[in-house]
């Protein structure tokens, strides 16, 4: 009876632990969406000082949960009318002293008042872009949280926030060219993992989508997504060339990205704060916090 009794209050302690985690990453998820998608903001398009200003918020929550710093990379993003954009890279290395390294990234920029890149009959208010990708930076941002308190890690973590991914994946490519500038300090690249709207869990289907090199189709199936209240859909790895995995696709560097799906506010006036579905995030939160160290642990 002692035992069981032992047992029954380890359980109820663990219980409660893990529902106060989620509540307070859950709250996080809230403040980033909301603040960056609000109205002030004006749809953080590259270059914009809105987009400046959502990378020192960005910068303030990972310092406010990590202690640390994000570092900074500005690139011009060149197009094809000639106009040129200033754009910034937010990332942080966590050195775990390992051989290999992960890199986690999100995009934080939007089309900002819309133009051509909206879905919209109205081009030329607001696009929020709460879920693309305000929601990928929320899940990042919980994510470096997780990595940088994880002990005795046997890779390093490379977490990157992308500018100008909207406008032609600038972002990543320049980040791509800063790698290998830092080939010594961020050792060898075992792979990617991307978010880009993660925030439309669907409370039916509830089916998480994922683009996957396929070296890695051994070890989704490792992790049962069951226990988290969705099932993963591995969908059409050529996916990968149209988003920022596709710098590092190119190059046969393994990758994976994360979302939930295209759906009717994408690229729209609607894409609002209110319609994310934050507790279908924390459940994305929890799988990946059970899958990524098995990514790092792999031999991949």
């Amino acid at each position: 009876m002692k035992y069981i009794i032992v047992f029954f209050l380890f359980f109820c302690t663990s219980i409660l632990a893990q529902k106060n985690k989620d509540t307070i990453t859950l709250e996080l998820f809230k403040k980033v969406v909301y603040t960056l998608a609000n109205d002030s903001m004006k749809g953080r398009a590259t270059g914009s000082p809105e987009e400046i200003k959502s990378l020192e918020f960005i910068n303030k929550e990972f310092h406010s949960l990590t202690r640390k710093q994000l570092s900074k990379q500005v690139f011009t993003a060149q197009l094809n009318d000639s106009t040129q954009l200033r754009g910034i890279n937010g990332y942080y290395f966590i050195n775990n002293s390992a051989k290999k390294t992960i890199i986690l990234s999100a995009h934080y920029d939007h089309i900002g008042l819309g133009g051509p890149l909206s879905m919209s009959k109205k081009t030329d208010i607001v696009h929020n872009g709460a879920d693309d990708n305000a929601s990928g930076v929320a899940l990042l941002l919980g994510m470096s949280d997780f990595l940088i308190k994880q002990k005795k890690d046997t890779v390093n973590y490379l977490i990157v926030f992308y500018s100008a991914h909207e406008i032609g994946l600038f972002g990543s490519e320049a980040f791509a060219k800063l790698i290998e500038q830092k080939k010594k300090k961020f050792k060898s690249i075992s792979c990617v993992v991307n978010f880009d709207m993660v925030g439309r869990l669907a409370t039916d289907q509830k089916k998480l989508k994922c683009m996957s090199s396929p070296i890695f189709d051994s070890i989704l199936k490792k992790v049962d997504t069951q226990q988290f209240g969705f099932t993963l859909n591995v969908t059409d790895e050529a996916k990968l060339t149209q988003l920022d995995t596709k710098v590092f696709y190119n190059k046969n560097i393994p990758c994976i990205n994360f979302t939930t799906g295209i759906h009717n506010d994408y690229h729209s006036t609607t894409d609002d704060p209110h319609y994310i579905n934050y507790s279908g995030m924390i459940a994305i939160y929890n799988y990946l916090s059970v899958l990524i160290p098995k990514l790092g642990n792999s031999n991949n």
